[in-house]
């Protein structure tokens, strides 16, 4: 299989993201080829955190084995962990594998291609009780290093089926975690994006760790790393400690944290079976500004829960104000089968979730467009991920998406001062800095 050709297609977070790179590492390492155009074997990395995520990933995993019928088609991924047998029964699915096996999808892929029977290996997320640790030690489809320090979930919101996709916490080991960020360092990588599926909850499962400590280990044993940027995390999860540690490695440290809100008001919060109310979260924001000048705290929220009254609306929409999020990910509900609020009375009309979402949409592009308006005129480094257009692109610390006109210089992950001019499209335009 010296030669052999694969497609890898991942939809979701960040964590799959990571999986997908991890795969391609190590079948790039057996001597296989990425081909886009005439692929031997097509892998489906799926997501299940919203219903559309289904829809996305049946019609993703069709859409590939029309393109290519004669290749070997994989899904990986939380939706097929959920929805198994219905993944195996689309014409074309050759091999069915959930959040685990991915060290093993040479070994499936060489088992079907002797016997040609279809594989379905998705067993139990119960029993993934332990970190399947995956390697990366250079980048093969991302410019960013995504590096995966933790999986499963075990806070069960009512509206998730992520903890029933993924299983229960799991961390990985630190020393696992140092010596792949070591590696893509030294391979040329600048930022590091620690990724979980409950990232602050890193260590729980481990002696003596914490995601502080996990941090502070990262930044004393990788000196030459340029920045660390944690990829998303939850307000319980953010310690005293865990600030203090950002704070005493303020500078290799991205300015920005992803702290999901999914409702403003308390009553809808509590039914979602989130774990703090909104004077706690007023309360972490205020902390954490007072700590960090200019960071942009970015967060996720749901439109349209069951039961959310127009009231509770109103005071979500108004409390979103009052935090000035730097960007917020807006979605709407949709019933998830095996969760709490699936059976929950009081579902909203499709319409006025739809309507709900809109106008969260609507207030989100209007606090990003005012945040990205403070750094207007300033000089900012940024770190350049790929050219599009005839435009370089990248990130500031704080998160700002920044383009410049490309000037035939190869700018991929290099870091530029540059001077921000004005906000295009939800996109700053700069120029380089003499």
């Amino acid at each position: 299989m010296i030669n052999m050709k694969f497609l890898i297609s991942s939809l979701g977070c960040k964590v799959n993201i990571y999986e997908s790179e991890a795969v391609a590492f190590d079948l790039k390492n057996r001597g296989w080829e990425i081909d886009e155009v005439n692929p031997d074997v097509v892998i489906i990395n799926t997501c299940t955190v919203t219903q559309m995520s289904d829809v996305k990933s049946r019609k993703l995993i069709r859409q590939l084995i029309r393109k290519h019928p004669n290749a070997i088609c994989v899904v990986m991924g939380c939706y097929s962990q959920l929805d198994s047998n219905n993944v195996s029964l689309i014409d074309g699915v050759d091999i069915v594998i959930g959040t685990n096996n991915r060290k093993n999808i040479y070994e499936l892929i060489e088992e079907y291609r002797l016997f040609k029977k279809p594989i379905n290996k998705v067993i139990d997320s119960k029993a993934y009780t332990t970190f399947e640790d995956l390697r990366l030690n250079e980048l093969s489809i991302h410019t960013r290093g995504f590096v995966k320090v933790q999986d499963g979930c075990e806070n069960f919101c009512s509206y998730c089926a992520i903890p029933y996709s993924r299983g229960p916490i799991k961390s990985r080991p630190l020393e696992s975690v140092i010596s792949e960020i070591k590696d893509l360092v030294d391979s040329g990588v600048k930022e590091i994006v620690l990724a979980g599926i409950n990232t602050g909850t890193y260590g729980k499962d481990l002696e003596s760790i914490t995601l502080a400590k996990l941090i502070d280990e990262i930044i004393e044993k990788v000196p030459n790393l340029y920045r660390v940027r944690l990829s998303s995390i939850e307000l319980m999860e953010i310690t005293d400690e865990l600030l203090d540690v950002l704070k005493k490695h303020e500078d290799k440290i991205a300015n920005h944290l992803h702290i999901p809100l999914q409702s403003g008001c308390d009553e809808t919060l509590i039914r979602m079976n989130r774990k703090y109310l909104m004077k706690d979260y007023f309360e972490k924001i205020g902390l954490i500004r007072s700590m960090f000048n200019d960071i942009a705290i970015t967060t996720d929220c749901l439109a349209g829960f069951v039961g959310e009254t127009l009231e509770e609306f109103n005071t979500t929409y108004n409390n979103i104000i009052k935090l000035g999020f730097a960007d917020c990910h807006i979605f709407p509900y949709s019933k998830r089968l095996n969760t709490k609020a699936y059976d929950l009375p009081n579902h909203l009309d499709p319409s006025i979730i739809k309507e709900r979402a809109h106008k969260l949409q609507t207030l989100a592009k209007e606090l990003k467009l005012k945040y990205y308006n403070q750094f207007i005129g300033t000089v900012q480094s940024v770190l350049m991920e790929q050219l599009k257009n005839g435009y370089w692109y990248g990130h500031t610390s704080n998160y700002l998406e920044v383009k410049v006109k490309d000037n035939s210089i190869n700018l991929t992950n290099q870091v530029v001062r540059v001077r921000l001019i004005k906000v295009i499209n939800g996109t700053i335009l700069a120029e380089e800095e003499a």
